[in-house]
């Protein structure tokens, strides 16, 4: 009957389009010179009243074209907060959380609503050294713990995730160009991920002191 339930409701949620935040990769097309170092901003909209307290999100780049320098969080997020991210050969794998906030208090979100910016601003800055010459994506990865970003009540939020692309070439010249960028389209699947929240935030949770110890 429970099962049943949920099935009804899951149903109900992808019949009508739910309303999500956007994370986008900016500027979404990028032209470097080999050699240059060069930042893109990771930027949220679109939040309404909800608040962001954790990110998991891998972000995906061509090694032989990019390459990962450093993360800075942006000041927009409020308070203090733990950053366990690591920067690998082709991609960067985020994950911070806030300090302020105690999923087993709700009126910690609070804490970090009152401090944190309001609708939409900057979640990271990352910075890329231009290796090669070529065309690559900087894409959000597709796995599980890839594309996760949690809000009030250490609930996942529905969110539409927009990349960029970064062309690359020799400072004495080169035809590589990025194409118009299309966002990425959303995933019903992602809204239905507020349905079961209570199922996926002791995901994060293990994954947030597994990081930790």
């Amino acid at each position: 009957m429970k099962q049943h339930a949920i099935a009804l409701a899951l149903a109900a949620l992808l019949a009508a389009p739910a309303q999500s935040a956007i994370v986008s990769i900016v500027p979404s097309v990028s032209s470097q010179v080999t050699g240059s170092q060069f930042s893109l901003d990771v930027n949220v909209s679109g939040l309404g009243t909800e608040i962001v307290s954790v990110i998991d999100l891998n972000v995906y780049f061509d090694p032989a074209i990019l390459a990962a320098v450093s993360i800075t969080l942006g000041p927009g997020l409020g308070g203090p907060w733990t950053d366990l991210s690591t920067l690998l050969a082709d991609s960067f794998d985020l994950f911070v959380y806030s300090n302020l906030v105690d999923p087993f208090d709700p009126a910690t979100d609070d804490a970090l609503a009152a401090l944190q910016a309001d609708g939409s601003f900057t979640l990271l800055t990352l910075t890329f050294d231009a290796v090669g010459p070529g065309i690559s994506e900087v894409s959000f990865g597709l796995g599980a713990n890839e594309r996760d970003i949690v809000g009030r009540n250490a609930e996942f939020l529905a969110v539409t995730y927009n990349g960029a692309c970064v062309a690359v070439n020799s400072p004495t010249g080169g035809n590589f160009e990025c194409p118009i960028q299309i966002a990425e389209p959303g995933s019903a699947a992602l809204a239905a991920l507020a349905l079961s929240s209570a199922l996926w935030a002791p995901v994060v949770l293990r994954r947030r002191r597994d990081r930790a110890s």
